[in-house]
């Protein structure tokens, strides 16, 4: 039999008969837990439930572990937790993450060549040392660029522009990206699946974790690249948890369909 236990409003995991009574027996597990099975009508405490333990095991407490290992235990529990769940593959995260990249820098890239020819590269180096000088001419692309007829900039604006916002919403409500759907995998909290939602799947993964990178980028190049470099290698983790899914303390599993 599975037992779902807890411990206050901890949930502690799922174990078998055996788990149960090994954990009792070495401290783990304490007969004041809270357990609950397929078929009991509530949660119950374990000295209540599981009747196949010995008297003294279940009117003697075992003692509470040391600091560090019920620290231990914890993390060892949610990461059982997190591994239990249907992670996405790393396939499928780099294919999503292909998709969502291409939607987003291909017209960004088509806007910026648009905006910054080779004669407006020159004007704007020339102009470096005179910041209003700069400002200015850079508004004045800009309004040359906008009345210029050119139908590609309203297409690829619109393209960028819609395939942002969806993302930002899908992220929001479903833990998808328009990739992330495509594949049929989402972003959850860690470790227990529930819905991340705007400030974990979107704020501190997305918008926190790039800041980073653009802040060590401009100030000490090297830093940038090892953060993006570190986030890539975290994927052959166990649980597959890249840098911008600790911060944000998220993980990537597959969806239900």
């Amino acid at each position: 039999m599975k037992y779902h236990l807890a411990r206050g409003e901890e949930q502690l995991g799922t174990f078998n008969d055996l788990d149960v009574s090994a954990g009792l027996r070495d401290g783990r597990f304490k007969p004041t837990d809270l357990c609950w099975a397929e078929g009991m009508a509530d949660w119950k405490p374990l000295k209540d439930h599981l009747q196949e333990l010995s008297p003294e095991i279940m009117s003697v407490p075992p003692p509470l572990p040391a600091a560090a290992g019920l620290a231990a235990l914890r993390a060892e529990v949610r990461q059982d937790r997190a591994l239990r769940l249907e992670l996405a593959s790393r396939g499928q995260r780099l294919a999503a993450k292909l998709i969502d990249w291409t939607l987003l820098f291909v017209p960004l890239g088509i806007i910026l060549t648009m905006f910054f020819t080779p004669a407006f590269v020159e004007e704007y180096q020339k102009l470096q040392d005179n910041p209003n000088e700069m400002m200015n001419a850079i508004q004045r692309r800009s309004e040359e660029v906008q009345t210029s007829g050119n139908v590609m900039l309203p297409v690829v604006s619109l393209i960028f522009d819609t395939a942002l916002i969806t993302n930002v919403v899908l992220l929001s409500l479903r833990g998808q990206t328009i990739g992330k759907l495509i594949l049929g995998i989402q972003v959850v909290r860690f470790p227990e699946g529930s819905p991340a939602g705007f400030v974990k799947a979107v704020l501190l993964r997305g918008v926190i974790f790039g800041i980073l990178v653009f802040a060590g980028v401009v100030s000490f190049g090297v830093v940038g690249v090892a953060l993006l470099l570190t986030d890539s290698l975290l994927i052959f983790r166990q649980d597959r948890r890249c840098l911008h899914d600790l911060i944000a303390d998220t993980l990537v599993t597959k969806r239900n369909r």
